[in-house]
């Protein structure tokens, strides 16, 4: 081969190198979506959906990374135009989607709130609970039955966050991986919420002003409970709070009676209804237990998730929100006995606090369901000789009715171990305080039946 047609060879494979080269290196370049088109959105919903995937199991043995890896590997293109705003548009409207799902599950504003307070720090529940208020933004009040109202007002008067699309926003590029890290933890709780019962119709459903239409709270005899107990919270005096806690307890009982007694003669059964009562941190255990025996000597039946920070209790409408009331008063009443016998310790002086105050309110629990039972059976016997026939069976009745529906609803229920007595001051000191809150025969105030 001469040499003129060697050197236009290899001329022409160079020509041939790098062309190849030149593909290569277009073709090397990943497409870049137009910044806010739905095509640059869509790739980022993808990412913040395959992080929540990679990252939604913490048991530390397969592999999965923590959300602060992901939100760096996401944060990493954020000098990419458009791109921080489509993964925070990504983050509101998988949140908001979820949030959806959630009431279509049984969940509540005030639900949603124990789980946050219970499971997330104060920044994360911040976070949580915008997105929540985000959601329930594009319903009108019409939309909305009056406790679904109130719980979305109070969750919005609350929320730290006025707006999570503004934050993610104006958020400085340094702070921005940490606000998506916690979207990821709020993200992943939200998806992993069980299905619960239904205490109201979900936000857009029909007849939203039906729902809990027979409850005592529009009535007389509700807003003469809400103010006895109020007194009770509010005085020095333990005869006092005797007083107007163990007249609060006759008339929830004798308006139990009466409705009951309606019921019978007009051969009427109503569904039970059913309601949620936050069990807060610290010690909540007894509290629940304490809810408990309250609900029981009501005929209620309370069914308490330990997981999400609240109990679900079921029974005659007419009674469900007088049984808060009183459950939420006793607990006053106990705190306040806490805050007097002060803290503990034992005689190597290390503290024995916690244990004296658990042992404290179990026996405290257990106390006043002993009085509960006997204030509710006294006043039936009352109500029953003034009426010439026995009404405990009507009373009966309900409980069975409310027992129904908590096995109906709950299905895998199991009793649960009460809590265990360590301290015997504290078990002592519980059962005092008890006494002192006791519910029979307060003659300070006499007796009433109620009238509607």
């Amino acid at each position: 081969m001469g040499r003129n047609n060697r050197q236009r060879r290899q001329a022409k494979a160079r020509a041939r190198r790098q062309r190849a080269q030149q593909h290569e290196t277009v073709d090397s370049i990943p497409h870049q979506p137009r910044p806010g088109s739905a095509e640059q959105r869509a790739e980022a919903r993808y990412a913040v959906q395959a992080g929540l995937r990679n990252g939604s199991c913490d048991c530390g043995e397969c592999g999965a990374v923590t959300w602060e890896v992901i939100a760096r590997e996401l944060a990493a293109r954020v000098k990419t135009p458009g791109w921080r705003e489509a993964v925070g548009h990504a983050f509101v409207d998988l949140g908001e989607q979820v949030m959806s799902q959630l009431w279509k599950h049984g969940w509540m504003p005030r639900d949603l709130q124990c789980v946050f307070d219970k499971r997330l720090n104060r920044e994360a529940a911040g976070i949580a609970t915008a997105l929540a208020c985000g959601q329930l933004r594009q319903f009108s009040d019409a939309r909305l039955s009056g406790l679904w109202r109130a719980q979305y007002a109070a969750m919005s008067d609350a929320s730290p966050i006025e707006d999570l699309r503004t934050l993610l926003s104006e958020a400085e590029p340094k702070t921005l991986p940490g606000r998506w890290e916690l979207l990821l933890e709020v993200l992943d709780l939200l998806s992993h919420l069980p299905v619960i019962p239904f205490v109201q119709p979900e936000p857009g459903a029909a007849k939203v002003e039906a729902a809990m239409s027979r409850t005592a709270e529009g009535s007389r005899v509700y807003e003469k409970v809400r103010a006895l107990l109020a007194k009770a919270e509010s005085t020095d005096s333990d005869a006092e709070a005797e007083a107007f806690t163990a007249k609060a307890q006759q008339l929830i009982t004798r308006y139990s009676i009466d409705e009951a007694r309606l019921d019978a003669e007009g051969d009427r059964r109503s569904e039970p209804a059913a309601v949620r009562v936050p069990v807060e941190r610290p010690y909540e255990g007894p509290k629940a237990e304490l809810l408990d025996y309250i609900a029981a000597a009501n005929q209620c039946r309370a069914v308490y998730s330990p997981k999400l920070g609240f109990s679900t209790m079921f029974g005659e409408a007419s009674s469900l929100r007088s049984v808060e009331l009183l459950f939420n008063s006793l607990l006053v009443q106990a705190q306040s006995a806490l805050t007097r016998e002060g803290s503990r310790r034992d005689s190597y002086g290390r503290s024995r606090t916690r244990s004296f105050r658990q042992s404290f309110l179990a026996s405290y629990a257990v106390r006043i369901g002993e009085r509960l039972r006997e204030s509710v059976d006294a006043t039936a016997r009352e109500a029953g000789a003034e009426a010439g026939t026995d009404l405990v069976p009507l009373l009966e009745v309900r409980m069975e009715a409310a027992d129904a529906k908590a096995e109906e609803e709950f299905p895998t229920m199991y009793a649960r171990q009460a809590t265990r007595v360590t301290d015997y001051e504290g078990h002592i000191a519980g059962r005092a305080a008890a006494d002192r809150a006791r519910l029979q025969g307060a003659e300070a105030i006499a007796s009433e039946s109620p009238r509607r």
